[in-house]
């Protein structure tokens, strides 16, 4: 399992890294005289480009047979692209900056996502081992934010991408130690995109959607909500933030037991849920207080949808698809990103914060009534494996 620990020390650095400058985009274009609008755009490119990048990438690693070679190369170039975002005058820069990291941030999910399907593939408590290893992501996600917000406070939000751009360098380093099992044997004709988008992975491409473009919607503007708008500042905004992933981290692993025991159904239903009742939330505006417990049920909510979909999507492809399967997932949730980050600005500048919040409960709940009559009729390709567990 050494390659198991290696991957999940590069994902550990990464959500550091992301941890360090993800939070911030929206504040560091408003600082460049960026409107709702523009940032909408602005990280919406980077999501449409991650869309097509992921596809890409998921096809070429299925016929190439390998993984690492697209993780190190993504590596390099979201270090480089994070310290180049310092030095630019003007919002429109970061454009083409931002296009880089969705080429970069597509290969590095696709290729990651499908090397773990590899590792763990048929151990009978790989719904376990898939969630440990998000859940390196959340620790490493939750110190880093808190850390950030108290470094954008120090020496300004420039500090945050300076440091991040160090973090992904490290991981960089460490990904060339990466080791690949040997290939599966291929189990039969390739079915492409189509065919898998049709089948056993269509509801988790709907569900996809369904939680992601609120989702997005809401967090795309959730940092100014928060910082300028109830006027709790930077530095509660982040702690607020990692709350949320210090919650997920003891949670992820336990959802991915869950979902080795109970099966994927209630699981995913508790996620959507509990979303719903986060954004509810939101909509009363709270007291700090209120948002605090809003940000523990988010961790909870989160730790169930995410364990769960993640041993799906490499669970419902056959191995030798698994790439294009991690593809078209991680492009339902690019989808979804460009969908929320575009139309999260103007609806709360149309109907407020509180009706973005309100709408977005709405989604949620079609999403999780959908996942109960969906997911009862799905079974993973691997579905005899030892301790597979229903669906």
């Amino acid at each position: 399992m050494r390659a198991y620990w290696v991957l999940a020390t590069v994902i550990f650095l990464n959500f550091t890294a992301g941890g360090a400058m993800m939070p911030f985009f929206s504040l560091y274009a408003t600082s460049l005289g960026a409107s709702l609008s523009q940032i909408a755009l602005i990280v919406g490119v980077q999501a449409a480009v991650s869309v097509v990048s992921g596809l890409i990438w998921g096809r070429v690693a299925d016929k190439v047979g390998r993984r690492k070679p697209f993780i190190v190369f993504a590596l390099a170039t979201m270090a480089i692209a994070s310290f180049t975002i310092v030095q630019v005058p003007s919002w429109p820069l970061l454009i083409p900056i931002h296009a880089a990291l969705g080429i970069a941030s597509g290969a590095q999910q696709v290729s990651s996502l499908a090397l773990m399907g590899d590792i763990v593939h048929g151990h009978p408590r790989r719904g376990r081992l898939v969630s440990g290893y998000r859940m390196s992501g959340s620790l490493a996600f939750s110190v880093s934010i808190v850390m950030s917000g108290w470094l954008s406070e120090q020496i300004g939000l420039q500090g945050s991408f300076l440091y991040a751009s160090g973090v992904y360098a490290l991981s960089f380093l460490i990904s060339l130690f990466i080791s690949e099992p040997p290939p599966i044997t291929q189990t039969g004709t390739r079915v492409g995109f189509a065919g898998l988008a049709r089948g056993p992975m269509r509801p988790l491409l709907i569900l996809g959607l369904s939680f992601g473009i609120p989702f997005s919607a809401v967090f795309s503007v959730w940092p100014i909500w928060i910082a300028d708008v109830l006027g709790h500042g930077r530095a509660t905004f982040s702690q607020l933030w990692g709350i949320a992933a210090f919650v997920e981290v003891p949670c992820m692993l336990i959802a991915g037991m869950l979902v080795d025991r109970t099966g994927r159904r209630p699981i995913f239903m508790a996620g959507l849920i509990g979303f719903a009742f986060v954004y509810l939330i939101y909509v009363l505006a709270p007291p700090l207080e209120g948002l605090v417990v809003a940000q523990v049920l988010r961790g909870v909510a989160f730790a169930a949808y995410t364990a769960t979909a993640l041993t799906m999507a490499i669970e419902l492809a056959p191995p030798e698809e698994r790439g294009s399967a991690s593809g078209l997932f991680t492009s339902a949730q690019g989808l979804a990103q460009i969908s929320g980050s575009w139309i999260g600005g103007p609806l709360a500048a149309a109907f407020g914060f509180q009706g973005l919040f309100g709408l977005a409960s709405v989604m949620v709940l079609g999403g999780a009534a959908y996942s109960f009559f969906a997911f009862g009729r799905v079974r993973p390709v691997n579905a005899s494996a030892p301790g597979s567990g229903g669906t």
